[in-house]
């Protein structure tokens, strides 16, 4: 099926086609709704056509979908249907992969909306020769990322190749195609056909669908045979890459389909082949990746990756040698493993003690919060250095309230700071004699001894950076431009404004000299996501701004003379000049694996002046959910359904389905799970929604959805069942979030952000045109979360009027309040008969005995169980009470159970960035 530019398929008009092969052709599109270029995979006619495939597909994509990682293409949904404009905009070709099927404007059509990666192909760099030992080890390592990720998840690719490695002009990979050649293919067996055998080409190589799955050049003996590709094809198939970026082949040839598969299955690799400078560390990973008996090869990519990694770091030696360990050996390995590392610790300790870390090596040791204190990694940075490296600081909770603890260089244990309770984002003063920090709405700063000092009021800082001794540098509102203001307290002066096409000035730190900030800048287009958001420096004597680099979350500048940008779970480095503010040459990967929080773009890492780096390790899985019941003695039960990005589910009033989001917020859309059936079926296809909520006979989903700026919605109505379009039924002018319907389904009550105020208010509002919201609460605090009684008569919501959130109950008829909670209170909801009140504190789950009759009263509070995961969505929905039988649905990280964060220190690390960075 060929399609001209300008030719429509949903919101998506085609801009131009990109490539063709055995599973589809592809288009690059503009999607109008969301002012964003997709790229679409139409699928062979032989797979739309058949109801068998085109099912098996779906539920392959709906696999898919739920892996969200940086380094493999994201799926945006599956569109079914011929291209709108009639027969005049399709024209379907009689080529071999239409071969059998009737052409004509009756076709059915099956495409794929994918996420489009700008860049070249492998496929495309390798036509220019081998690839430098340094360029193809970062690719392979990225490639590796991915693998690592999509395998965790049991998800296979089968079709790894050049063509589907897609790297960006600031040298990011993408994996493309993950999975596609197992949904497409046709379930078939017997002996392979010459019309579905494998065929390559220069220089695309073309994969057709059929019983053998996967390219030629690049398939493992096992699929030669014909047997089920599992994981291990693909770390074949990586070895086949690694090999052919550093030699410029492939490492198996043959001048037929036949000879070339019969040297797969019979012959060694070409070893010979390989650059002469080839490590012997990268030498045994293709020796361990080529080995043909599939019991035999490199069982896990994530040994790859690390091998790779060691290579680019100088630390390469004896990499995967514990994977081929005889089993008898494997004790000593592990007594060996755990003295080597407390002799780490106690030399790190030790250098760190005595601040000589300029003439150490490279040492790395952990800091744990003190027993029953987590850190607190959502919303801002958890962790700061001072400037000369001896001081650790760190939010942590205990007992449900953080706090700041500090490590110093004198003591192996930290202490927490009288005063600091709600802290975060803490940042040391120059002389590193006093931290800043944000809690209950103030801006506040602390000496080691001595209590906290209030400086100023703010909305929502998201970042606090030392221009020098004296001045203090922050956004005070979470959507706003950067301030300054004496360390002492006192007025703000403008450092930068926002533009009508941004969203947020966030994450400032001082360059060298203190003559010019560098911040992130967040567009109102993708207010969750910081990955692609924009680092600018401005400096302070003009107020000029200049844009330093695209695509990072958050920046931070290294006194190497780097940028040091945080994007995906990884953090790169780049050279910069502070005078000019200019960088020069390509990032550099120099970290992987470093927590953050994807809402806020906040990465929990920090450098010191005299080289010292402090990180907290996180799971490159984060991002993650699953969907739980979970009783009221904390006791969870999982649901039967894929682990995705999960956010604002609500269960149906007969609490046989779910309405859930799928997605990044900017491009979410909603699902109806069926807890029965055991289906998931995607309701909505523009991205951008929110707030799914069930009206009372279960028949159709009010929501919100936003403009492309993020800052209006409108709320929609649509049948459960997805039998029409979606009807607008009110539009508040606002950004908003649906909480509840009443009983006929004409009024919602919503939570409302006041554009003026940048703060949320509680507002009813009649569904129907030309309908304004009118105020439930109406304060100058934050309220938020609502939640209305089943009887519809009053509504709980929290405030931070007091400087912390707190549960308050309002009469919907506007009179009377009632304050339930008082150690504070977020997330609010009903038990089904009324008479209980949920709130979450921290992961704690409360409940609260609530009578209603001719007023409202509330008994203490008391403590059900604790594991309440905080999703930090804006909706503010991470958990629903089913209606019918009372216990809770939750969301629950993927990785729950691992062991608690730690903070990773590393001693004398400016050494180990600036050999990653020659190295590159």
């Amino acid at each position: 099926m060929s399609l001209a530019a300008g030719a429509r398929i949903g919101p998506y008009e085609i801009v131009s086609a990109i490539g063709a092969g055995g599973m589809g052709e592809v288009f690059r599109a503009r999607d109008t709704k969301l002012n964003r270029d997709v790229a679409i995979k139409i699928l062979p006619d032989s797979v739309a056509a058949d109801e068998e495939r085109r099912a098996r597909f779906e539920r392959e994509a709906q696999t898919l979908a739920a892996v969200n990682h940086s380094r493999i293409a994201q799926i945006y949904g599956v569109i079914e249907g011929p291209p709108e404009g009639g027969p005049h905009n399709v024209d379907v070709g009689s080529g071999p992969h239409n071969a059998g099927v009737a052409a004509g404007p009756g076709l059915p059509m099956l495409a794929l909306v994918m996420e489009f990666v700008a860049g070249e192909d492998l496929a495309q760099r390798l036509g220019r020769g081998p690839l430098p030992l340094d360029e193809a080890l970062a690719i392979a390592v990225q490639i590796a990322e991915g693998l690592e990720a999509a395998h965790e998840r049991g998800i296979v690719h089968r079709d790894l190749k050049p063509a589907n490695v897609k790297v960006t002009p600031h040298g990011h990979v993408k994996v493309l195609d993950f999975g596609l050649a197992k949904a497409v293919a046709a379930e078939t067996s017997g002996p392979i056909a010459s019309s579905n055998s494998p065929t390559f080409t220069s220089p695309v190589h073309v994969t057709q669908a059929g019983s053998l799955m996967g390219t030629a050049p690049y398939l493992a003996p096992e699929q030669v045979r014909g047997k089920p590709a599992d994981r291990r094809a693909d770390i074949w198939a990586f070895g086949c890459l690694l090999y052919e970026m550093l030699t410029g082949h492939p490492p198996f040839a043959g001048e037929s389909i036949p000879d070339l598969l019969g040297a797969i299955v019979r012959d060694p690799p070409r070893l010979d082949d390989l650059p002469a400078s080839t490590p012997s560390s990268i030498r045994r990973l293709l020796t361990r990746c080529l080995i043909k008996d599939p019991v035999r090869r490199l069982r896990d990519i994530g040994e790859a990756r690390i091998a790779l990694e060691d290579q680019l770091a100088g630390t390469a030696d004896a990499t995967l040698s514990v994977s081929a360990t005889r089993p008898g050996a494997t004790r000593v390995l592990a007594i060996a493993s755990i003295v080597l590392a407390s002799v780490l610790v106690v030399v790190g300790l030790l250098w760190w003690r005595s601040g000589s870390a300029a003439a150490a090596p490279v040492v790395r040791f952990d800091v744990t919060p003190p027993t029953k204190a987590f850190l607190k990694l959502d919303l801002r940075p958890a962790i700061a250095l001072s400037p000369d490296g001896s001081l650790l600081v760190y939010v942590a909770t205990f007992d449900g309230i953080s706090r700041l603890y500090v490590r110093t260089r004198d003591s192996v244990e930290s202490r927490s700071l009288p005063g600091t309770e709600g802290a975060s984002s803490p940042s040391f003063s120059p002389d590193g004699r006093w931290i800043a920090f944000f809690a209950d709405g103030k801006v506040k700063k602390v000496a080691l001894q001595g209590a906290p000092v209030t400086l100023a009021s703010a909305a929502d800082v998201r970042g606090i950076a030392w221009l020098d001794d004296h001045t203090l540098i922050f956004p005070p509102a979470a959507a706003d431009g950067l301030v300054s203001m004496s360390a002492d307290g006192g007025p703000t002066q403008p450092v930068s404004t926002l533009a009508p096409t941004e969203r947020t000035h966030r994450w400032p730190d001082v360059l060298s000299g203190g003559k010019a900030v560098i911040f992130t800048v967040g567009s109102p287009a993708s207010p969750d996501n910081y990955d692609d958001a924009t680092i600018e420096a401005v400096t302070l004597a003009t107020g000029d701004r200049r844009v330093v680099w695209r695509g990072a979350a958050m920046a931070r500048y290294s006194r190497t003379g780097h940028l040091i940008l945080s994007r995906g779970s990884a953090l790169y480095a780049v050279p910069f000049d502070p005078d000019t503010l200019a960088t020069r040459g390509n990032p550099t990967q120099v970290v992987q694996g470093v927590e953050r929080d994807v809402t806020t773009g906040a990465a929990h890492f920090a450098t010191a002046t005299d080289g010292t780096f402090a990180m907290v390790p996180g799971n490159v899985q984060s991002g993650l959910f699953r969907l739980v019941w979970v009783d009221k003695e904390g006791a969870a039960q999982p649901l039967d359904l894929a682990p995705a990005m999960y956010h604002d589910i609500r269960v149906s009033p007969d609490g046989t389905r779910i309405a859930l989001l799928n997605g990044p917020s900017d491009i979410a859309d909603i699902w109806i799970y069926d807890i029965i059936r055991h289906t998931n079926t995607r309701l909505t296809f523009t991205g951008n929604n929110a707030a799914p909520t069930w009206s009372a006979d279960g028949k159709d989903i009010v929501y919100t959805s936003f403009d492309a700026t993020g800052r209006t919605s409108t709320v929609y109505r649509k049948p459960a069942d997805g039998s029409r379009e979606a009807d607008v039924v009110a539009t508040p002018g606002a950004r908003s979030y649906v909480a509840w319907l009443s009983k006929d389904g004409s009024d919602a009550v919503l939570d409302f952000v006041n554009p003026s105020a940048g703060m949320a208010d509680v507002v009813k509002m009649s569904l129907q045109a030309n309908a304004r919201p009118s105020p439930l609460v109406a304060d100058r605090a934050d309220t938020y979360g609502s939640s209305v009684s089943p009887d519809g008569r009053w509504v709980a919501y929290h405030s931070d009027e007091t400087g912390r959130p707190e549960i308050y109950v309002r009469d919907m008829a506007g009179s009377g309040r009632w304050q339930v909670s008082t150690t504070g209170g977020e997330e609010p909801h009903w038990s089904t008969d009324g008479r209980e009140l949920y709130y979450r504190i921290g992961n704690r789950m409360m409940v609260a005995p609530v009578e209603s009759g001719g007023t409202f009263r509330s008994g203490t509070p008391r403590l059900l169980f604790e594991g309440v995961y905080n999703l930090r969505s804006d909706s503010l929905r991470s958990y629903d009470v089913d209606p019918v039988s009372g216990r809770f649905l939750m969301i629950r990280p993927l990785d729950e159970g691992q062991p608690p964060p730690s903070i990773r220190v590393t001693i004398n690390w400016f050494d180990e960035l600036r050999r990653l960075v020659v190295a590159r």
